[in-house]
């Protein structure tokens, strides 16, 4: 939620890394963001500990390996699915079964929409992609024709 809003709120991400502004300073605002976003304490200490060293600007890479953590604990694997047409509901649900099968773990789906690809599929698990695109089907096609 706060990584969100560092995005979001340019000036909060300006002065939260401006050097010449004082650590003192910087803590008092981001105490005063906190409360209005009304954070767990956890996670309010945990973002001061950030700021406190300096490391604020490295909060998305810091949430990204704790969601890669949670997610191998727990026995889960993100899988990236790029369409070239919004996928039904029911279309999403049978291709998330079909690739738990593939990889034998819980997976959760993040679809994109990219007319680009005429037709098909792009899944990336991790770093395993398998390309089931027109655009890439089409373009194998060319290769073998024009090499005869």
């Amino acid at each position: 939620e706060f990584a969100g809003l560092l995005r979001e709120q340019r000036e909060l991400r300006l002065f939260l890394a401006n050097p010449s502004v004082l650590r003192p300073d910087k803590v008092r605002a981001l105490d005063e963001v906190m409360a209005i976003v009304r954070l767990r304490p956890l996670t309010t200490s945990f973002l001061r500990i950030l700021l406190e060293a300096g490391r604020l600007p490295a909060l998305d890479s810091v949430l990204r390996a704790y969601e890669a953590l949670v997610d191998e604990r727990l026995g889960r694997v993100k899988a990236v699915v790029t369409a070239a047409v919004p996928l039904e509901a029911d279309a999403e649900e049978r291709l998330r079964l079909r690739l738990e099968q593939v990889v034998g773990k819980h997976i959760y789906l993040e679809v994109q929409q990219d007319p680009g690809i005429l037709g098909g599929l792009i899944s990336q698990i991790g770093s395993l992609v398998y390309d089931g695109s027109l655009r890439t089907q089409l373009a194998r096609l060319r290769e073998q024709l024009v090499r005869g």
